[in-house]
């Protein structure tokens, strides 16, 4: 089996209104949507889904790092060689892990194609069959904030996670208007997106642990790990840990600091589901839990995250997977809605992914300022 050609299409969605987080507004999704060919006619979807709010990538450098660099170094490759097509990738170019997390996406698609089998089996198999998701609630005025997340709790969502981390007082604010809202019956998560300094964390938090916090994310730069282990260990609420795990090497790291008492994978982040798999491994045996994040992907990557879920024993806590977008688009590329059960996100039992896009729709939200581009191996 050889990959004879990859498309590279560029889709931008608008949001209904913006999602802010302490980096900045999220106004639109403009992410990179691949088609990997196969000799034998089987397509392999996957999905970059960049945020320059929160990673360092955008769709244009993604791109360019696939045209130049990535694209090339597959093509001609067997897909269901997937260790060897990775590291081509890692030898073609250092970093780039949104680029690379959508071939990765796009090479498990076509193996469960191929034989016939659903991405979580090949992953290890089912550890469980529905997602819970949490509900959350970006930044903006109180009472916005507090409306949104009583809608969630009356939608049956178990668990609200609630922006913070650029005007302490404010957030304190909106952490004890929401609690007062909802009760004492729902859990609350909080996080700061790296907005906090580490005084300030702690001082914050503290008065913020009134409110019966689930869990604190990321409240300090992603490099500050001292940072982490020291709010960790003065606070009582789990610290969760999100920017300061993007690869494997970063979960070790992160152990060995006593960093985090929880890790949050993005599959994004470490550039796929096989380095996802490491990084829960390593968070399995330092007897870590983790739960899967949202990079606020569109369908494809929404259903990748949700097969590597399905198959990871210590995903144990509610993840955050699909929320942000069910209520921010108003549509997505694939040819059929998620499939939601209350707060759980059912996994597709088809082969690959079990998505395919909808051809009019990728058409309809074709990036106005990038162009398509089809690469083709010359073996093809």
């Amino acid at each position: 089996m050889t990959i004879s050609k990859v498309e590279v299409l560029p889709v931008s969605l608008p949001l209904k209104h913006p999602y802010s987080i302490s980096g900045g507004p999220v106004r639109t999704l403009d992410h990179v949507i691949i088609k990997i060919h196969t000799l034998d006619g089987i397509i392999g979807l996957g999905e970059a889904s960049p945020l320059p709010e929160y990673s360092d990538e955008t769709q244009e450098g993604i791109m360019i790092a696939l045209r130049k660099y990535l694209v090339p170094a597959i093509l001609g490759q067997d897909p269901l060689e997937i260790s060897n097509v990775l590291g081509r990738m890692e030898s073609a170019i250092s970093g780039h892990t949104f680029a690379k997390a959508a071939i990765d996406i796009a090479l498990w698609d076509i193996a469960g194609k191929v034989t016939k089998s659903p991405v979580y089996r090949l992953l290890g198999g089912l550890c469980r069959d529905k997602i819970s998701l949490t509900w959350c609630v970006g930044m903006g005025k109180t009472e916005d904030m507090v409306k949104e997340a009583i809608d969630s709790v009356e939608k049956g969502f178990p668990t609200v996670k609630i922006k913070v981390g650029k005007d302490p007082e404010k957030d304190l604010q909106n952490v004890a208007a929401i609690r007062d809202a909802i009760g004492n019956g729902y859990r609350i998560r909080v996080d700061a997106n790296q907005g906090y300094t580490r005084d300030v964390a702690i001082r914050t938090l503290r008065k913020m642990e009134n409110y019966e916090l689930q869990l604190i994310e990321q409240p300090v730069d992603r490099f500050d790990l001292d940072g982490m282990a020291d709010i960790a260990r003065t606070l009582d609420t789990p610290v969760l840990a999100d920017e300061s795990v993007f690869t494997p090497a970063d979960a070790i790291r992160v152990v060995r600091k006593e960093a985090a008492d929880v890790i949050n994978i993005k599959i994004m982040k470490p550039g796929g589901l096989a380095n996802s798999r490491k990084i829960a491994n390593i968070a399995e045996a330092a007897g870590i839990p983790c739960l899967v994040g949202s990079n606020l992907e569109m369908g494809v990557g929404i259903t990748a995250g949700a097969h590597f879920a399905a198959a990871t024993q210590n995903i144990t806590y509610e993840s955050d997977l699909v929320s942000p977008v069910m209520y921010l688009l108003a549509d997505d590329v694939l040819n059929e809605s998620y499939r939601l059960s209350g707060h759980f996100f059912e996994v597709p039992k088809g082969f690959g992914l079990g998505v395919e896009v909808d051809e009019e729709k990728m058409h309809r939200y074709a990036s106005k300022d990038l162009y398509s581009e089809t690469l083709e191996s010359k073996q093809a």
